[in-house]
């Protein structure tokens, strides 16, 4: 029995788009890397009483990603705009998949120095430090963000605040890239009233 050219055809066709279907899941996968923060215990560079120690012994860091840009606050999450689903305690870690690209690190920092209503404090403490650092997420590599929070003391007349700066490492490929703190006010922080930018309500 002879098969015709056009059932041949329809044969290899048919034979193409299944075998299509079975494999297109394999590249249809997104390529992720792997993102590590990693929070050490704290230090402190001041001498701290016992209830103290302990209410700064069960801190945490919290922080988000979207899109590109890696977000941690030491001002409280409530006020800006911006989503931070994970919340790290000193002395673990938390795993994530990212995609592969260059992410950018923002520190929302605060410095208690008083005020008698929350925009006064937020005015007066708190500070953008904007694109400080970049990490790099390569596919099927870890990326490590190792934070060292140092404990200072911030005071005004009448409240004494205890918050830490973050000393940041990068670890790409086994190999630390970068060291520096990311939460002190500097030359090129954006004071809390002055800044306009998306991580902030508008009002």
């Amino acid at each position: 029995m002879k098969v015709s050219k056009k059932a041949k055809f329809s044969t290899s066709v048919l034979f193409f788009i299944f075998l299509s279907i079975s494999i297109s899941p394999l590249f249809s996968q997104e390529s992720e890397g792997t993102f590590i923060l990693k929070l050490e215990p704290f230090v402190s560079e001041i001498k701290l009483r016992k209830k103290v120690l302990k209410q700064l012994e069960s801190g945490a860091l919290e922080w988000g990603i979207s899109g590109n840009q890696f977000v941690t606050t030491l001002a409280n999450k409530r006020f800006l705009n911006f989503d931070f689903p994970y919340m790290t305690r000193y002395g673990t870690s938390k795993e994530i998949k990212l995609k592969p690209g260059k992410y950018s690190i923002t520190c929302v920092g605060f410095n208690y120095k008083g005020g008698m209503s929350v925009d006064k404090v937020l005015k007066k403490g708190a500070f953008f430090n904007l694109d400080v650092l970049s990490f790099e997420i390569v596919e099927n590599k870890i990326t490590v963000l190792e934070i060292l929070p140092i404990i200072e003391k911030s005071q005004s007349l009448l409240v004494k605040m205890y918050s830490p700066d973050l000393k940041v490492k990068i670890i790409e490929d086994d190999q630390v890239k970068i060291e520096k703190t990311i939460s002190k006010r500097g030359e090129n922080s954006i004071n809390w009233d002055e800044y306009d930018g998306d991580l902030k309500f508008k009002k």
